[in-house]
């Protein structure tokens, strides 16, 4: 038996940040202020304290949360769940916050062994863990939590199947071997650290199978579980409602160490300008989607400081080749020659993103930093015409109405008209262009895909990955109609190859072949940009773990 080694991983970098100017606050951002303070200071259990000042034993943050689809966390696969859940629920591994790089370290699963063949990894379950609920946390817990992502199939399901594990292979493959001991075979020899990177994301969360079995219904708890907690980690679910705001409370139990606030307070707060305001009031801890405008106007004010934190997410627009005009690959080679990737990164979005045209982020194994597409409308204009669209072409672009979405929709809008294509905008909320996308019904969908663990296989079998003979609903590549039944194989072969430098090279060569022919157009890669009360100490909206860290933020 062979010991599975802990790495070391970069997951992201730093960069400048750019310019802007002041904002007019509308008498709609001040009501909602307003109403923000109420609500900011109503925390039960805690003093109600005067304007201007959020409870000492509170964090309280606004931020865009409209794409918060659910709070079960095998069933959840948007960034804002995961920024919850990971501070909700713990995982067997978990990356160490404290690095600049994704370190693994070990989380409920102490340590473990793999079989000779490769296949077989047998995890020790940390002892002496309880839930939320006082019940001991044991292997078959392990179990239970392991096994239901497939049995509920919900849409992160498919980072399961990924590793050869089935709806109907579950109980065979995954199984309790003694009190604090699970095995899970897979169906080949993965490298280790693709195996752990896999088990510190969200869908690897383990639940109190007590708890959830009490309220299981029909649905293994999945209704249940989108409006209650039932994990381990350094808080608890309070209260959701959706569009609104949630609420955690603090575990004095957690097994890692108690967190600094008692309660964290999470408001839905669309607009910039508001967030804005709540800050500089001081009725909010956080503002956390703010552009670069208020970044720039909020810069040396007295009491806030501004803050950034690199993440592995990148910004992209895809095209459904499942559209008979977008079929076709010379108009999809037009679209890459319109987007002003520069104008988006130095005008539109400074110090928030920087240029990026693959799918797997900077410092993460097998990058490539190559940029082969430029804007170019008059050779646009060119493949249009050979495409037999002379006189152009008119398209829809589905986009979450929020920022930096609609704000980069816009920009497209206006530099696509240089090329011949009429683009129109359809704003609508996170959640309902989401469903359009997985349903196949759009033409142009614009995206933030996060990596939802630090290795390159999450990014590829997503976009680089759609065997043929079956719905894949959870892969980009198939959503947009993107046959490629050889890239898959290479993709295949990646997630197998156990040398990290031949793993490397064949992912090199997969990016290749995605940026000349895949619809997607990947245009820049994120950094998070935020601003934060002076006060507020250790708060992290993102992490090399690629999620917000609540637990370790405290006020001086």
């Amino acid at each position: 038996m062979k010991r599975g080694p802990m790495s070391k991983q970069t997951a992201g970098q730093r960069i400048e940040l750019g310019a802007g100017g002041e904002l007019r606050l509308s008498k709609r951002s001040m009501l909602s202020a307003s109403g923000a303070l109420i609500a900011a200071a109503a925390v039960p259990g805690l003093p109600r304290l005067a304007h201007a000042q959020t409870p000492r034993a509170a964090l309280v943050i606004a931020a865009q949360i409209d794409d918060l689809v659910a709070f079960d966390p095998h069933h959840s696969f948007e960034v804002t769940g995961s920024d919850a859940l990971k501070n909700i629920y713990d995982q067997l591994f978990v990356i160490d916050e404290t690095k600049p790089t994704a370190e693994l370290m070990p989380g409920l699963a102490e340590s473990f062994t793999v079989s000779e063949d490769g296949k077989t990894f047998t995890f020790r379950i940390r002892q002496g863990v309880k839930f939320h609920s006082g019940n001991d946390l044991t292997a078959a817990d392990v179990v239970f939590s392991l096994r239901r992502p497939l049995l509920i199939n919900r849409t992160p399901a498919f980072m399961y199947r990924s590793v050869g594990l089935s709806k109907e292979n579950v109980e065979q493959n995954i199984q309790q071997v003694g009190p604090f001991e699970v095995r899970v075979t897979f169906d080949r020899a993965y490298a280790p650290t693709l195996i752990q990177n896999l088990f510190t994301a969200t869908i690897g969360s383990v639940l109190d199978s007590k708890l959830v079995l009490q309220n299981a219904g029909d649905d293994l708890g999945n209704s249940w579980l989108n409006r209650n907690s039932a994990g381990s980690g350094a808080f608890r679910l309070t209260r959701y409602q959706p569009n609104e705001s949630y609420a955690l409370d603090r575990n004095d139990a957690w097994w890692r160490g108690r967190a600094s606030m008692q309660r964290v307070i999470v408001r839905h707060v669309p607009e910039a300008s508001t967030q804005r305001l709540l800050l500089e009031r001081g009725d909010v801890d956080v503002a956390r989607n703010l552009t670069p405008t208020e970044i720039s106007a909020l810069r040396g004010r007295q009491g806030i400081a501004i803050q950034e934190f690199p993440r592995g997410t990148i910004q992209y627009f895809c095209a459904n080749k499942g559209d008979p005009i977008l079929a076709n690959p010379k108009v999809i080679e037009a679209l890459k020659l319109l987007i002003d990737y520069d104008g988006i990164a130095n005008n539109l979005l400074p110090g928030q993103v920087f240029p990026h045209q693959s799918f797997i982020p900077r410092a993460i194994l097998g990058e490539v930093d190559s940029r082969p597409w430029r804007f170019d409308p008059d050779r646009a204009r060119k493949l249009l015409a050979e495409a037999g669209h002379p006189n152009g072409i008119r398209l829809a672009m589905d986009t979450a109405n929020t920022f930096p979405s609609v704000d980069v929709a816009q920009a497209l809008q206006a530099s696509f008209a240089k090329g011949g294509v009429t683009l129109e905008v359809l704003p609508a909320t996170g959640a309902q262009v989401l469903a359009k996308v997985r349903s196949r019904k759009h033409q142009l969908f614009i995206g933030i895909w996060g990596l939802g663990y630090p290795d390159p296989h999450y990014n590829a079998d997503s976009f680089a990955h759609n065997p043929p003979g079956r719905e894949n609903p959870g892969k980009l590549s198939w959503r947009n109609n993107w046959d490629i039944p050889e890239l898959s194989k290479r993709t295949e072969a990646a997630m197998q190859e156990r040398d990290q430098n031949a793993r490397a090279a064949i992912y090199r060569q997969i990016q290749e072949e995605f940026m000349n022919t895949s619809p997607f157009m990947v245009f820049a890669q994120q950094q998070v940009q935020v601003a934060v009360r002076s006060n507020l100490k250790g708060y992290m909206a993102s992490s090399p773990g690629l999620s917000a860290i609540y637990w370790r933020a405290a006020k001086g």
